[in-house]
């Protein structure tokens, strides 16, 4: 299940990259302890050959006991704040693809 959700992730957002800057710019998630992070990865600025570098844009934790997702974002001080609940996977995306607030995408 787990697989799933990273590809339906990365899928939704690596398909708005625009082709002229899809070597440069995409989207991965990563399980870690039971939570999805999403990063942006860009290659390093002055080298190629360095490890592309990852941004973090926003948390997800799926809650069983209210059957929800909670939606994190990721603030300037380094610190994880919940953002909202929702009721759906697909609700949690669309809230960080629009990003109203300007907490995910800047």
């Amino acid at each position: 299940m787990s697989d799933f959700i990273i590809q339906k992730i990365e899928a939704k957002f690596n398909s708005k990259i625009p082709a002229s800057v899809a070597n440069k710019i995409k989207i991965a998630v990563e399980k870690i302890r039971g939570n999805y992070f999403l990063f942006e990865m860009r290659p390093a600025w002055d080298d190629n050959i360095k490890p592309w570098t990852k941004y973090e844009i926003a948390k997800l934790s799926y809650v069983a006991k209210t059957e929800s997702w909670k939606l994190y974002w990721h603030r300037a001080s380094g610190r994880w704040e919940l953002y909202r609940e929702l009721k759906t996977l697909a609700g949690a995306l669309n809230v960080i693809e629009k990003d109203e607030n300007g907490c995910f995408w800047g």
